[in-house]
């Protein structure tokens, strides 16, 4: 099969569709996808220790990690900065993506078990 793909630099809304008919269509007869530079991809694993290094800055900022309390005693973990924790966040971030649904404060809600 051959097709011409029309590539008008004077239709945004065509050049858009253009980009998903080739990414469509690499995907179809070349097995890969053809990335957007303005998307970013990584793995569960590699998405936990991000959450989990923001917990901890998070609590630098809020004095947690002060050398006052790092001084002859020892600080539990709160709970949002646990391993657990990260991981129930990644597992419904990457449900969510999996199912096509955008990630906004309105629609997401975390429980723990």
């Amino acid at each position: 099969m051959k097709m011409v793909v029309c590539f008008d630099t004077e239709d945004d809304k065509g050049m858009n569709n253009a980009i998903k008919m080739i990414d469509h269509l690499a995907k179809e007869y070349k097995g890969r996808r053809v990335r957007n530079h303005d998307e970013v991809h990584f793995g569960k694993i590699e998405f936990i220790k991000m959450v989990r290094l923001f917990a901890t800055e998070v609590a630098k900022e809020q004095g947690l990690e002060s050398p006052g309390l790092l001084e002859g005693r020892h600080r539990e973990k709160e709970t949002w900065e646990g391993l657990r924790f990260a991981k129930l966040f990644a597992d419904k971030i990457f449900d969510e993506k999996r199912m096509g649904r955008k990630i906004g404060h309105s629609t997401f809600k975390l429980q723990q078990p």
